[in-house]
């Protein structure tokens, strides 16, 4: 089969002077991409994703965890349950490159005009295909509050000490701990 180029070339100049048809052909064009793009990166982000929040859980877990064991040391029943609870958020500081640009002029002789302009951007690392911002620091969320459950909390020396334990080792008041008797 042999294709005609007088046919070929009539066929274009008619498409290309129905304009309905080049704004349908553009839009299936631009249809195409958006689609193609987000269902080639969804997937990616959803892992990472649920990535972020497995690690997230297990800091809040390794968190109790750890307090728990420090009380049951303090509760002579070693009958002691813990929960704490946690601002909603991470929060991370990411390194930037800061340029700073003064200009300064003499404008009469006791008038001097200063500019000073600054550019702030973040900077990236190279990881694989993607480009990531470089996080200087990672800043766990705060601690809102924690409930004790535990059985030697009867005791007036041992409910003192659990909550006295418990707002040292998280750095926070008092009142944030909450101790009931099991």
């Amino acid at each position: 089969m042999t294709i005609n180029p007088d046919r070929l070339k009539s066929v274009i100049e008619k498409t290309l002077k129905n304009k309905d048809v080049l704004i349908f052909l553009g839009v299936c064009g631009l249809l195409i991409l958006v689609v193609s793009a987000t269902f080639s990166t969804a997937p990616k982000q959803m892992v990472k994703e649920s990535e972020k929040n497995q690690q997230e859980e297990k800091y809040e877990e390794v968190v109790e965890k750890k307090l728990e064991k420090i009380l049951k040391e303090i509760d002579p029943t070693k009958n002691v349950s813990v929960m704490i609870t946690f601002d909603d958020c991470y929060e991370y500081v990411v390194a930037t490159e800061t340029r700073k640009n003064v200009r300064s002029e003499k404008q009469d002789e006791n008038k001097i005009s200063t500019e000073e302009e600054v550019d702030s951007k973040v900077v990236l690392v190279q990881q694989g295909n993607e480009s990531k911002p470089f996080i200087v620091k990672k800043i766990y969320p705060k601690v809102r509050g924690v409930a004790i459950v535990s059985e030697g909390a009867r005791e007036k020396k041992v409910y003192i000490g659990l909550i006295k334990a418990a707002s040292t080792v998280l750095g926070i008041t008092p009142d944030k701990v909450e101790v009931f008797v099991k």
